[in-house]
């Protein structure tokens, strides 16, 4: 990714959004959370708003679905 879509990534996708954008792609919260290294659980609770990721994770969780999002446009 480039500086730009770092940017726009880290303005995290809202979670409804997110879960939109997840299940469009036929994927499920197991799976997303295997890419991330983090618990099924955690994906649902980003999903619902109950908590959001941070640093790092953050980071890689919104380029994930910014991919993921891209990958669903193109298709």
């Amino acid at each position: 990714m480039s500086i730009t879509q770092d940017a726009i990534a880290e303005r995290l996708i809202e979670p409804a959004t997110a879960r939109e954008i997840r299940e469009r792609a036929g994927i499920t919260q197991a799976r997303l959370a295997a890419e991330l290294d983090v618990w099924p659980n955690t994906v649902q609770r980003w999903e619902t708003g109950v908590s959001r990721p941070r640093g790092g994770l953050r980071l890689r969780y919104a380029r994930l679905l910014a991919q993921i999002n891209e990958l669903q446009v193109a298709a």
